[in-house]
């Protein structure tokens, strides 16, 4: 396929799926009072797709922070022990086929479109005679990736789940081989639960008979909840060896959020007796996109989707681990977030605070004037700004960041400019930097 008709092919075919979501269904989590719809439908549609599933061997992930960091480090890790390693993960930053990667290189449009043409449209026109609830956006992104896991068979896929566990569609898998839940925060309560009790009982769901348990969560009384749910369901509840300690963790994973992120790959990867080659060169060449990700140096800019608590303290810690002079915080935020306490955190640490919004359609941003207003309450002498346009308020702190280094001493430490609140607003403005094309051509996320 040439390379313009390449890109034209690819956006039909991310219309086709994103148009998915006018089918009608039932919305995910809310509404039915049995929930057991969502993982019932995939298995139906799995099903006439001859389950391509069966005979993978999972590590799935559940948490409410560090799952996309277990899960990427997991498949650098096993590929670095010559393992063919898929990954799923969820949200995407800059283009769609971000979700699904086989020992860190991404699925190809190509591929994509050979599966979505001929494998998911024919079943998708079958199914939709046959059942009334169709399959959602996320399934069908889940759904390929199994589908392009199996075709290049896999030696292991590791899953992070969408939201929650016990009804998210990654639960739909039978036999994994290990479970993992990373931590237990108050995220998504409105589907989950209003406690971190009733979160914990959700997550746990993934937990299944004869897999090994694993997670890094301190709380007992969460650690109990797991701890039965693994008796109730025959499986294994391994508790952690201190295992990051024999490594250099002076790079991505220096917070201590990160470190126990750490410590949980390498408990899965020594109960399963895998050894990588070189286990100190991944750790210290990973990154993430969007997670503490130091975009530039010159000037210096860090992208970080954190959107809770739990990922906004990471930041907090990982940001006063940087040499800076001024701080400059690009922010925005999804509607449905209670995002006052953590804004509290972000202002304190903040010189000059730039409010905007993302402008993907598909979740509505927090409003700019009470956002503008409750800032203003919380530090009333900081300079803020509001800008609509999200490049708009990069371009002014990068204007105002070479302006004030034109005006300093050469040898004085830069500005640091932060955009954080929203993975979909870090993900917009990092394709300043890395473009989709970029991305797409190459199969890879960054430019090194």
């Amino acid at each position: 396929m040439k390379k313009n008709k390449m890109f034209e092919t690819y956006q039909k075919d991310i219309e086709f799926l994103e148009g998915i979501a006018n089918i009608p269904k039932t919305t995910y989590m809310l509404g039915p009072s049995d929930k057991q719809i969502f993982i019932t439908r995939i298995k139906r549609f799995l099903n006439l797709l001859n389950n391509p599933q069966d005979n993978l061997k999972f590590i799935h992930i559940a948490g409410t922070s560090g799952k996309g960091s277990t899960v990427k480090l997991l498949e650098s890790l096993l590929a670095n022990a010559h393992l063919k390693t898929g990954s799923f993960t969820s949200p995407f930053a800059s283009t769609s086929i971000e979700r699904i990667s086989i020992n860190n290189k991404l699925i190809s449009p190509h591929d994509l479109h050979n599966i979505l043409e001929y494998q998911i449209k024919p079943t998708l026109d079958k199914y939709v005679l046959k059942f009334s609830d169709s399959i959602s956006y996320f399934e069908v992104w889940l759904i390929i990736a199994l589908l392009y896991f199996k075709e290049q068979k896999c030696d292991w896929v590791v899953l992070e789940a969408g939201l929650g566990g016990l009804h998210d569609a990654t639960n739909v898998i039978a036999n994994p081989k290990i479970t993992a839940i990373t931590n237990i925060g108050l995220d998504h309560t409105h589907i989950l639960g209003k406690t971190k009790t009733l979160i914990a009982k959700n997550k746990a769901g993934i937990i299944k008979k004869n897999s090994l348990f694993l997670t890094t969560e301190r709380n007992k009384k969460l650690l109990q909840i797991f701890k039965t749910t693994c008796k109730n369901k025959q499986a294994w509840f391994i508790k952690n060896q201190n295992l990051a300690v024999n490594y250099d963790t002076n790079n991505y994973f220096s917070t201590a959020r990160q470190k126990d992120n750490l410590n949980l790959v390498l408990n899965i990867l020594d109960i399963l007796k895998i050894k990588p080659r070189n286990t100190q060169k991944v750790i210290s060449n990973f990154g993430l996109i969007c997670r503490q990700e130091t975009i530039s140096k010159k000037p210096f800019v860090i992208l970080d989707g954190a959107h809770n608590n739990d990922k906004l303290d990471n930041l907090i810690a990982f940001v006063k681990q940087q040499q800076y002079k001024k701080l400059h915080l690009i922010l925005a935020f999804a509607e449905n977030k209670d995002y006052r306490a953590p804004l509290k955190k972000l202002l304190k640490l903040s010189d000059y605070l730039y409010i905007t919004r993302f402008t993907i359609n598909v979740r509505k941003s927090a409003e700019l004037k009470k956002l503008y207003k409750t800032s203003q309450k919380l530090r009333p002498k900081l300079s803020i700004s509001v800008f609509n346009d999200p490049h708009q308020a990069l371009d002014s702190a990068l204007k105002l960041v070479n302006h004030r280094k034109a005006g300093s001493r050469s040898r004085e430490k830069d500005d640091l400019i932060v955009v954080t609140g929203s993975f979909f607003l870090a993900g917009e403005l990092r394709k300043k930097w890395i473009s989709e094309e970029y991305i797409l051509k190459n199969l890879k996320l960054d430019n090194k």
